[in-house]
């Protein structure tokens, strides 16, 4: 009896060391995930398809929304562009869910306001970390790349 108890917390440790291993390599792995540039995103997915497209939508509006915050205080006018853009494809990632996932426009509304806060919180974070690297929140990181191609998206034509 008291070898069998020995066993089951042997095996409880070891599964609590599992859990707790899982849980350093997953956190790890989204980290990691942060600096992925847009770039190498659609290089890896097909554009043509509806999820491709909605999170290049959500990219796209969360690096207008932290260009705007960055640019609010040096040019109000640019920033209050930058928003209004980030707005437009916010809602315009919204439609294509609403169209493409069939989801409520309420649901789809949050879950893209959701979505595009934590895109805005990795600029952010990586933004910071770039500017103590080279006194520049955008100049030789993803977030520079990832503000081009998106410019070429907001492209008038």
């Amino acid at each position: 009896m008291v070898h069998k108890i020995k066993i089951l917390n042997l095996i409880k440790k070891i599964k609590y060391l599992i859990l707790i291993s899982n849980i350093f390599f997953f956190t790890n792995f989204v980290k990691a995930e942060t600096d992925l540039s847009l770039q190498k995103y659609l290089d890896k997915n097909d554009i043509e398809n509806g999820e491709t497209q909605i999170y290049l939508l959500n990219r796209c509006s969360a690096v207008y929304a932290y260009a705007s915050g960055i640019i609010l205080k040096t040019d109000a006018v640019s920033s209050k562009k930058f928003i209004e853009i980030s707005n437009n494809l916010l809602f315009k990632s919204v439609e294509l869910m609403v169209i493409e996932k069939e989801q409520k426009l309420e649901d789809a509304q949050k879950k893209a306001e959701e979505i595009r806060e934590n895109l805005f919180n990795n600029y952010t974070t990586d933004g910071k970390k770039n500017w103590k690297e080279n006194k520049s929140y955008f100049k030789g990181s993803y977030i520079a790349s990832d503000m081009t191609i998106c410019s070429k998206l907001t492209q008038e034509k």
